[in-house]
């Protein structure tokens, strides 16, 4: 599926798929890469999404119509390929403990599991990161497995501490910074993912792979993380 709307003045949203899957985030990575490369000189800015790619470009060096035709013919084409790293899998160290976890207990009676299980269960697959936002370097990864799926708190936190690892339906998802929201904690993870470390400016993006690793206190402990 490929559909580009007009978005603005000089802007366009272009649509590859209707749904959120792996295979069109997948290919959103692969095609907002490929438009960067022939592109770059008419782009002013490019936001990929669950199911498009939003772009604003340069009305001083194309028109609308010519550059919905290069898209088309980059997108349908397939003809120039860039090498993507999708083999990249960045690992969060998370400790699972109703200390840090502020709906861990409730969570694990919700879900009739134990705290083995549920670990085994959240730590054994590779999510994908579906979208960036809410707040800088917050990531929207999935899926995770049936059983762990939840809703989210009928009443949103005030505050979340940073580093806090929590489930919403079929997402998972690290708090950056402290901040409000309705995502259900079952750990804590001790490494600064906020953009105050500059390092972590690129550290998520759309189509990279995420694992997250059980940790016990003491390593909690020796890697920064506040209880």
């Amino acid at each position: 599926m490929l559909d580009i709307k007009v978005a603005g003045e000089n802007a366009i949203i272009i649509y590859l798929g209707n749904q959120i899957a792996e295979k069109v985030v997948e290919d959103i990575t692969f095609f907002t890469a490929l438009l960067k490369q022939e592109l770059g000189n008419v782009i002013i800015d490019i936001v990929p999404s669950y199911t498009s790619i939003m772009l604003s470009y340069r009305l001083d060096k194309i028109d609308h119509k010519s550059l919905c035709e290069q898209i088309t013919m980059l997108i349908e084409n397939n003809t120039l390929m860039i090498k993507m790293n999708q083999d990249v899998l960045l690992e969060i160290p998370v400790l699972y403990d109703a200390d840090v976890g502020l709906d861990l207990a409730d969570y694990l009676h919700e879900k009739s599991l134990n705290l083995d299980t549920l670990i085994k269960l959240h730590t054994e697959r590779d999510y994908l990161v579906y979208g960036v936002g809410f707040s800088p370097a917050f990531a929207y990864l999935g899926t995770v497995e049936l059983r762990l799926e939840t809703a989210r708190l009928e009443t949103p936190r005030v505050k979340i501490p940073a580093g806090s690892v929590g489930i919403a339906d079929n997402q998972t998802a690290v708090y950056p910074i402290s901040s409000s929201g309705g995502w259900k904690i079952i750990g804590r993870t001790p490494l600064d993912l906020s953009l105050a470390n500059p390092d972590n400016i690129n550290l998520f993006k759309v189509g990279g792979k995420v694992r997250f690793r059980p940790i016990q206190l003491a390593e909690f402990l020796a890697l920064g993380g506040e209880i």
